[in-house]
């Protein structure tokens, strides 16, 4: 006898019969089979990366990261992202302006909170996006007003509980390195505490509400820590002038000695779709000390010699800073949204210094100084947008209006004692002045915004916006009195009662169009400003008026859904600030001495970049282009004046001839399997500026090439290798002095390795090189930063890490500055070799999921 078993599937439902057959029959058994319902099972296999829309989405469990590592860590290992060693993030060949933790924002608008504190594991997906304005979300017509934005989806089991980290870490010399971080997501309920505090050099410090102080008095920004001076080089829309890509690359660089505690509050909420709010608090100290060493080399056709200084200097900085944005939809066509902010800042500067002047040779010594200098500022800035938004019945129809009412008030007080000789001339001269300054300015923007759908695919845009600002100034100047050792004596020259009055009205016509591959808006401003000053005290008037016409566009074209190419073409008028218009000497030092132009006309910029795009989610290769020009007509350059005793005179003119221009790509691929890939680019850069010394016109034409390599490899499952490199070559070139030319190197390179480890331990080693080359002397230098660290779990929750940093004890910090008519190479101290030992505590509590989903 033989047995045959025949199994039919219909739906995914076995039916057995067993058959038997002898020499004559054949029996078929037809019992009712077993039934038995299964639970529901779940298996997700995801691509590491995918399209959805325009949106590039990254699993985040395909890309392998350190034990209580934090975000900042993950998007380092993600292809087509790069964070640079300040934590400024790129992606996609743009800067990221924002960071949203599942949509929402994270303590205001400064990415590194979120990216420098958020846990990885947490993470599910990494969403990279170009979030649009506020505007374009509610009409629907693109204004190229777009931010390239980071969205950190958290894990769906953490959508009810919380989590976070809890760590406290010591080392030898009075190191230390811990705080918390403690996050709680209930359903749309977001609440999140940070506190963390250090002494080695890691910096919490947030500027986004600083530029608005910046715009009303550029001189705030000589009182700013690096750390500040980075993250202002974050923001759309900040330029911050410098003709050396490496230079503004150094700028982010920790240094001097730096102590710094922050945190708040982050408390977001939907109550409904007709009700959401957003809100936090912010608070940051920072000290530094810093010592620093300078050598300045003149090379100019009628003037040639060296300017050395060195000295230390020591900053305190504080900053508080609260918002809020309440979105209100009122009804089907009308909504409001109201976001107060408000920022107080303040910093105490201490310094002192030697300097001298040597002839070109270094053997005839010009003059020599040494200087004290004091100062303490107090900044504080409250400001609402106050946004009303109305749908009409007929699509396409809207209305907005933008009411900000802004008050800044800005406090300084200043000591400044320096001490003078001029060999050359056989004189001497001293300094020793109080100053003392205040400020009350008050501004009102209002901006009004119809749109009209004029047909299927083309909409208009009219704006029509009118700011208005008005400020009171004091700045009073006190030399001692020797007789009774008091600051009662005014001095006239360097003291001021002055007032200004800024108006600005700017019409602005837009035409968009939106068809299925092709997007576009064309529009044309003309803006009319004013701009009023007088003193009374010292019987000057300023006084300037424009009419100006700037166009923009902005174009996107989509090849297919993952390849597209932008065009957006942007043009502004910038005032002259007052400072920079009155005519009072600032002699904070007193070897180059600054003093405003009243007859500097406003500047007007002009930039195009065009970007593409392709992002193949099939074989996970990216790809980007972008190219970036911009020119200034009647630019703000400074024009310096070297007097007999060798004094500069600083003053800013307008000149034209302004030229910048860049061409970036960028490529990233899968390197064989388990996620590892690998990261290329380029960038050549062209600048073009002029330049004024001693009254001889000069052109300085400036290129450099910097690429880069990203390679993220996974050999093991246990095992990951991160090799990074990028190098920066300059030449600079002077037309009317040859003898300034030059050509230097920056490079910065690194290895990365970590390793799960049997018994529960994991460990992490990475070295990392910075050389410059063309510099001067002793300031050539190849620097290694070897570090490593090892963490074992002690249960789920606990865990120790003993990790060092700078074990070679090499770490230094050496730059140089390309400046008009000079280079300057600088030396400071930095942090050197530490150990931490650390206990970190993992707090993780959610509400239970089905056990039968896996995730």
């Amino acid at each position: 006898m033989r047995n045959y078993t025949i199994i039919i599937s219909f739906l995914l439902l076995p039916i057995a019969n067993l058959f038997a057959q002898t020499k004559d029959t054949v029996r078929m058994d037809t019992s009712k089979p077993r039934i038995r319902d299964l639970k529901e099972v779940v298996v997700e296999s995801r691509s590491p990366v995918r399209m959805k829309g325009d949106t590039v989405e990254y699993n985040a469990s395909q890309y392998k990261t350190k034990e209580n590592a934090v975000v900042e860590d993950l998007l380092k290992k993600l292809p087509g992202v790069k964070v640079d060693q300040g934590g400024n993030i790129t992606a996609q060949g743009e800067r990221v302006g924002k960071v949203l933790v599942d949509g929402k924002e994270f303590f205001g608008n400064d990415p590194a909170i979120a990216t420098k504190n958020l846990p990885a594991d947490m993470v599910a997906k990494v969403q990279v996006l170009d979030k649009m304005s506020d505007q374009e979300e509610f009409t629907g017509i693109d204004d190229g007003n777009k931010v390239k934005t980071i969205n950190i989806v958290t894990k769906k089991n953490s959508k009810k509980g919380y989590f976070g980290n809890v760590s406290a870490g010591i080392g030898p010399d009075g190191k230390y390195d811990g705080g918390l971080n403690i996050n709680s997501i209930a359903g749309e309920q977001q609440l999140s505490l940070l506190f963390k505090a250090n002494n080695v050099n890691k910096s919490g410090f947030s500027a986004a509400e600083l530029i608005k102080m910046l715009s009303a008095n550029p001189e705030l920004f000589n009182s700013l820590p690096a750390t500040a001076i980075a993250e202002l080089s974050k923001m759309k829309g900040v330029h911050i002038d410098s003709d050396d890509p490496a230079e503004k690359a150094q700028l982010a660089r920790p240094t001097g000695l730096n102590n710094t505690q922050y945190g708040g509050v982050n408390y977001n909420n939907d109550w409904s779709d007709a009700l959401k709010l957003r809100s936090s608090y912010f608070f940051n100290r920072f000290t530094s000390r810093n010592s620093f060493n300078y050598d300045r080399h003149y090379l100019l056709a009628d003037t040639a010699y060296n300017y050395l200084q060195n000295g230390i200097a020591l900053q305190e900085n504080n900053n508080h800073r609260g918002n809020a944005a309440v979105d209100i939809k009122l009804d089907r066509y009308n909504s409001l949204k109201i976001s107060p902010a408000v920022n107080r800042n303040t910093s105490d500067i201490k310094s002192n210094r030697t300097y001298r002047s040597y002839s070109a040779d270094n053997t005839l010594l010009l003059n020599q100084g040494e200087q004290v200098l004091n100062s303490n500022n107090t900044n504080t800035d409250a400001t609402a947008d106050i946004l009303y938004r109305h749908r009409f019945g007929k699509p396409g129809r809207t209305i907005s209006l933008t009411v900000t009412p802004e008050y800044l008030r800005l406090e300084n007080k200043g000591l400044n004692i320096a001490k003078n000789e001029y060999y050359n001339l056989g004189t001497k001269d001293s300094i020793n002045q109080q100053t003392t300054g205040h400020s009350d300015n008050y501004s009102l923007n209002n901006n009004l915004i119809y749109t009209e759908q004029l047909s299927t695919h083309t909409a208009l845009r009219l704006t029509e916006q009118f700011n208005i600002s008005q400020g009171d100034y004091t700045q009073l100047a006190y030399n001692i009195n020797h007789l009774d050792g008091q600051y009662n004596e005014l001095d006239d020259r360097y003291s001021d009662i002055y007032n200004s009055t800024i108006t600005r009205n700017i019409a602005d016509v837009a035409l968009a169009g939106r068809y299925k591959k092709f997007n576009y808006t064309v529009g044309l401003s003309v803006e009319n400003s004013r701009l009023k000053g007088s003193s009374d005290a010292k019987a000057y008037r300023l006084s300037g008026y424009y009419n100006t016409l700037l166009p923009h566009l902005y174009a996107k074209y989509r090849f297919s859904k993952s390849k597209q190419l932008t065009l957006n073409y942007n043009s502004n008028a910038v005032l002259p600030g007052l400072n920079q218009l009155r005519p009072l000497e600032d002699i904070s030092d007193p070897l180059y001495i600054r003093k405003g132009n009243p007859d500097l006309q406003q500047a007007v910029n002009h930039s195009m970049t065009l970007a593409y795009l392709s992002n193949n989610m099939y074989s996970n290769v990216f790809t980007n282009a972008q190219l970036r020009v911009s020119t200034i007509r009647n630019q703000f350059t400074d024009q310096y004046t070297i007097d007999s005793a060798g004094k500069q005179i600083i003053s800013p003119v307008n000149a034209n001839g302004y030229f910048s221009g860049s061409l970036h790509g960028e490529r990233s691929m899968p390197f064989g399997g388990n996620g590892s890939s690998l990261t290329f680019g380029a960038e050549l850069a062209y600048n073009r500026y002029p330049s004024y010394f001693n009254a001889v016109a000069d052109r300085i034409r400036q290129w450099g090439i910097t690429p880069d390599i990203n390679f993220n490899y996974y050999p093991i499952t246990n095992l990951s290798i991160t090799l990074r490199g990028n190098a920066s070559w300059n030449d600079r070139h002077s037309e009317a002095n040859p003898g300034t030319n030059q050509q230097y190197w920056f490079l910065n390179y690194g290895l990365d390795l970590m390793a799960i480890l049997p018994w529960r331990l994991n460990a992490d080693a990475g070295i990392e090189y910075y050389t410059t080359t063309g510099l001067s002397g002793a300031y050539n230098n190849t620097v290694a930063l070897l570090s490593g660290g090892l963490s074992r779990d002690i249960n789920k929750r606990f865990s120790l890490r003993l990790e060092g940093h700078d074990l070679l004890n090499q770490n230094k910090s050496f730059n140089r500055l390309t400046r008009n008519g000079y280079t300057e190479d600088r030396q400071n101290n930095v942090l050197g070799r530490y150990y931490m030992l650390s206990l970190i505590c993992k707090l993780r509590h959610f509400a239970m999921n089905n056990p039968s989903t896996l995730k």
